[in-house]
Parts: structure tokens; C-alpha cells; sequence
């Protein structure tokens, strides 16, 4: 038993984050979208937790609509990030610090057609507040 315990120790000092009293994880200079004339598409975001900061960017392959993309490793360790698409229209922002989630709900409305006097550049992008809290779930 005294084996296990500080064999714990030395995992958890070894740069797992403590997630205890982390709340709303802070969101900034979040975008996303297609790409006019492209198959890519692009997610760019900061986002911290008044303890960590991390920054985050995919480019996932979708031509013309608003991208997911699956859980991606940030630049700080023990992050991530998804983006996932809802039959509503809307999405989900979700980050990932070690064990904890926070989520941000982006409506339908804040995904608009973009560039819709030239047919064949028309693309969706997120056409949100850029700044924004995402609540730990």
C-alpha cells in the first residue's frame, strides 16, 4: 500500500494538472470555418483557466460547411479540444484539461452562409462573440 501511495505521488508530480478549483474555462479570439475555394477548414482558439492558458488550431477537411473536428491535443500539456456538429445546426466547443470538460454551446444562427454573391466561394463560418466562457460539466 505505501508502494502504490507514493508511486501516485510521483505520478501526479510527474505534470498532471490538478483540475481541483479550476470553474469556467475562458475562451478567446475563438473562429472557425470552410475555406472559400478550399476542402480545408480551420479552429483557432485560446482558452484558459485562470491557472493554465493553451492555444488550439485544426484544420479538418470540409468543403463549403462549418467543420468538426474530434478531440485534438492543444500546445499546453494535458489539453485538448473538440468541435462537433449537432443536427440542430448548431455545435459544441468542448475543452479538456486532464480529467476536467467544459462545453460551450454554439447556436444555429451563430453559423452563417458567408460570401453569398459568388456561388462558388460560399462557405460557413462561426459568426459569434469571440470571447466567451465555457462551463465545466
Amino acid at each position: 500500500m505505501k508502494l502504490c501511495i507514493a508511486s501516485l505521488g510521483i505520478f501526479l508530480a510527474a505534470g498532471l494538472p490538478s483540475v481541483k478549483g479550476y470553474g469556467a474555462f475562458t475562451v478567446s479570439q475563438f473562429s472557425a470555418g470552410a475555406t472559400p475555394h478550399s476542402s480545408i477548414g480551420y479552429v483557432e482558439l485560446s482558452w484558459s483557466t485562470g491557472k493554465n492558458e493553451t492555444k488550439c488550431s485544426a484544420r479538418p477537411g470540409t468543403y463549403q460547411s462549418f467543420p468538426s473536428v474530434g478531440k485534438t491535443a492543444c500546445s499546453a500539456p494535458s489539453t485538448a479540444f473538440s468541435l462537433t456538429k449537432r443536427e440542430d445546426g448548431g455545435a459544441d466547443l468542448a475543452l479538456f484539461l486532464g480529467n476536467a470538460q467544459a462545453v460551450h454551446t454554439i447556436t444555429k444562427d451563430q453559423i452563417i452562409w458567408t460570401n453569398q454573391q459568388s456561388p462558388t466561394g460560399t462557405v460557413q463560418v462561426y459568426a459569434g462573440p469571440q470571447n466567451f466562457t465555457a462551463e465545466r460539466v
